[in-house]
C-alpha cells in the first residue's frame, strides 16, 4: 500500500489577501508623496532656470538702477524655456521688482498646470543681495504651495 502524501507548496487565499491589502495601504501613502515630490522637482527646476535672471536683476539692484524689470538695466528680456516663462516684473506700488517663472497658457509640467508661479522676491541688505522664494497655485491644484514650493 502506497502511503504517500501529497505536500502542497504556495500560498493560502488569506495570506494572499494580507499581502494585497498591505500593498494598499503602503500605496494609498506612497502615490500622494512621490506627486508632491514630482511637482516639487519640476517647481524646483523653474528656480534653477530663473539663475541667470536672478544674477543680472542682483547686479541691476547693487548697481542702483531704478529700473530693473525685463529688457532694462542689464536684465535679460523674458526667456520663454517651452513650458515655462521667466522674467523680471515691476513689483505692485513701488514694490520691489520680482523674478517669476510662471507655466504659459495651456501648458503643463508633470502636475503644475498653467498660471502656478515660482516668485523670487530680492531685499538690497548691506550685505548684499537675499532673495525671498515663495509659489502660486494657479487655481487648479489640489496640492497646496507648501507641497510644492522648493526652498532656497
Amino acid at each position: 500500500m502506497n502511503n504517500k502524501r501529497t505536500v502542497q507548496k504556495g500560498f493560502t487565499l488569506i495570506e494572499l489577501m494580507i499581502v494585497v491589502a498591505i500593498i494598499g495601504i503602503l500605496s494609498a501613502f506612497a502615490i500622494p508623496a512621490y506627486q508632491n515630490y514630482t511637482m516639487k522637482a519640476h517647481a524646483s527646476e523653474m528656480l534653477s532656470a530663473s539663475s541667470a535672471m536672478k544674477m543680472s536683476l542682483g547686479i541691476c539692484l547693487v548697481n542702483g538702477e531704478t529700473n530693473c524689470t525685463s529688457g532694462n538695466g542689464g536684465v535679460p528680456g523674458a526667456q520663454d524655456l517651452g513650458d515655462f516663462t521667466v522674467s523680471a516684473v515691476a513689483g505692485v506700488s513701488g514694490a520691489a521688482t520680482t523674478i517669476q517663472a510662471v507655466i504659459d497658457a495651456g501648458q503643463t509640467k508633470g502636475r503644475l498646470v498653467e498660471g502656478d508661479t515660482v516668485t523670487i522676491t530680492p531685499a538690497l541688505t548691506t550685505a548684499g543681495v537675499t532673495w525671498d522664494i515663495t509659489c502660486v497655485n494657479g487655481g487648479t491644484q489640489t496640492a497646496t504651495e507648501a507641497d510644492w514650493c522648493p526652498v532656497n
